[in-house]
């Protein structure tokens, strides 16, 4: 397992007077990672940075032992989709379909709205151990992270939500991704939780976020006076891949796949496509596989 020191985190809080939650993730080491791993450009890196707090938000409501959170888009715009995971555990990883776009990446200021494009079919699944536990599709014009996530609670929990992520840039590469979401929960203060929406929408919970504004700060600026807080849950970048799983992959193949892999020149390379880890493989182990289906075969 692939798994990097983080100061990574998730932390809730709640206000007993208005009956409004808040989650906010700090996921700017994770994605950091993820772009190194992936040599992803800078505008797939910060798209992939703001799914990744986008996932972190979603992991809150994990609540099964071994249990993961996806969410995948599929954008009508340059960059072609996205999936990213979260584990009940804090793991963080994932992968954008196009990792460099020059025509987004040379210009002086990002683009990320035109890189995702005007449609997006949004999918996330909640699993474990193989095991589906729920699966909600929605369609998000247009696309972004942010919209997809309140999407989802709107449409698929039945749950009133506003979501902000940010992810920043410094010389080509992330400097920071964060997310925030606020829930009234059903017998909440409605008038009140409509009120601060207008602090989404006028960018006020996006500069809090870009400035690294701590929980107690946000909740501060928004008027939630009364909140208890929750300790900081650890997030860190992490995927299950390994050489063993490599060699259990390669060993699912069909035969005449394999004799293709042996025809190639010098080791083979395997990459992961959710980290970006490379494993190398042997021809060696290929042709044991290709004996031992020989033998099983006379």
């Amino acid at each position: 397992m692939i798994m990097s020191k983080t100061s990574d985190g998730r932390r809730c809080a709640f206000s007993p007077s208005l009956k409004i939650r808040l989650v906010q993730v700090e996921v700017t080491d994770s994605a950091r990672e993820l772009e190194r791993s992936h040599l992803c450009g800078p505008t797939a890196g910060l798209i992939q940075a703001e799914a990744l707090a986008g996932v972190a938000l979603l992991g809150s409501e994990l609540t099964e032992p071994n249990e993961t959170v996806t969410l995948r888009l599929r954008v009508s715009g340059p960059l072609g989709g996205l999936l990213v995971e979260a584990s009940r555990e804090g793991g963080l990883r994932g992968y954008t379909q196009v990792k460099v776009m020059n025509e987004f990446d040379a210009a002086e200021e990002l683009d990320t709205s035109a890189a995702l494009g005007e449609l997006a079919e949004v999918q996330v699944i909640r699993s474990t151990l193989g095991k589906v536990l729920s699966s909600a599709s929605i369609d998000v014009t247009p696309a972004s992270i942010s919209r997809s996530l309140e999407a989802y609670y709107k449409q698929s929990l039945q749950r009133q939500v506003f979501v902000q992520t940010s992810a920043l840039a410094y010389g080509a590469f992330i400097d920071s991704a964060r997310g925030l979401l606020i829930e009234c929960l059903p017998d909440g203060d409605h008038a009140a939780f409509k009120r601060l929406e207008e602090l989404f929408t006028e960018g006020t919970i996006l500069e809090c976020l870009d400035a690294a504004a701590s929980l107690e700060t946000i909740c501060a600026t928004v008027g939630l006076t009364d909140c208890s807080f929750d300790e900081i849950f650890p997030l860190f970048f992490s995927c299950r891949c390994s050489t063993e799983r490599v060699q259990g992959m390669l060993s699912g193949l069909p035969t005449e796949d394999l004799q293709a892999l042996l025809g190639q020149a010098g080791p083979l390379q395997i990459f992961c496509h959710m980290c970006g880890k490379g494993y190398r493989v042997e021809a060696d182990f290929v042709q044991q596989v290709l004996e031992a289906r020989s033998k099983a075969n006379d």
